[in-house]
């Protein structure tokens, strides 16, 4: 078993987000350190949102884990609430690379070619520089185009890999366009060994895939496998989970 750190959004209305993070972790048989970037009291969609930023209470905790000897295995990093935030766990991070942990960030920005209600130019900068912090990043293919300044329309699939891979970094863009015209999740290793597995696209709207991929991948990897292979068994999953099959449930609309 390893230990897990969960960095992001917690919802106290449907499981998405760190939530979703955390329960796939659990459910493959990690123990999961969470912590919320913010508390939100339910997904935009349903309307603008009670939310508190979280930043002062996620720094003390810690730095009380310190104190205590308290480490983990990776980072698990989603959803910031703007700069201030992101410029405030660059150091936690590189702290935690220090100590042997690795860093996978989801960037959760946008979907569809359109960022989320609640995101802005300043979250897009954010994730910028904590793109610079991590070692493996999961976007889909609007994050993949925000996070390299790249159009979403006419995007060239390796040309997204060359900007985010820089710095030795693993990505794994989870809804990328095949020359077909298809959808694949695509990617590349830290050692450049590149990878792409075709899916078909699930009819419908279908809640916290993004998330439970992630966390399925931070899984896979947690077991020593390669990140094609982690990739692959996470698209596996989700498909699973929107089947309605598998160890952890999408939430409902």
């Amino acid at each position: 078993m390893a230990r897990a750190l969960v960095l992001g959004a917690v919802t106290g209305k449907r499981r998405v987000a760190a939530r979703m993070a955390a329960a796939a972790l659990e459910a493959r048989g990690h123990e999961v350190l969470l912590l919320p970037t913010q508390l939100l009291s339910g997904t935009y969609d349903l309307g603008t949102p009670a939310q508190l930023d979280a930043t002062g209470y996620l720094l003390e905790a810690l730095a009380r884990w310190k104190e205590q000897g308290i480490a983990w295995d990776c980072v698990l990093l989603g959803g910031v609430t703007g700069m201030a935030q992101a410029e405030a766990l660059c150091g936690a991070l590189e702290e935690s690379r220090a100590r042997g942990a690795w860093v996978l960030l989801d960037p959760i920005l946008g979907d569809g070619g359109r960022t989320y209600r609640s995101v802005g130019e300043e979250q897009v900068e954010a994730m910028r520089l904590l793109l610079s912090h991590a070692d493996v990043a999961t976007p889909n293919l609007t994050e993949a185009c925000l996070l390299a300044r790249a159009p979403y329309g006419g995007a060239d699939a390796q040309a997204l890999l060359d900007a985010l891979c820089a710095g030795s970094r693993g990505v794994v863009v989870t809804s990328a366009k095949t020359p077909g015209g298809g959808d694949a999740v695509i990617g590349r290793d830290a050692q450049g060994e590149g990878f792409c597995f075709p899916f078909e696209r699930a009819a419908g709207r279908h809640l916290a895939t993004g998330d439970l991929f992630s966390a399925c991948l931070a899984d896979g990897l947690l077991r020593g496998n390669l990140l094609s292979q982690a990739a692959l068994e996470a698209m596996r999953a989700v498909e699973c989970a929107i089947r309605g099959e598998g160890d952890t449930s999408l939430p409902k609309d």
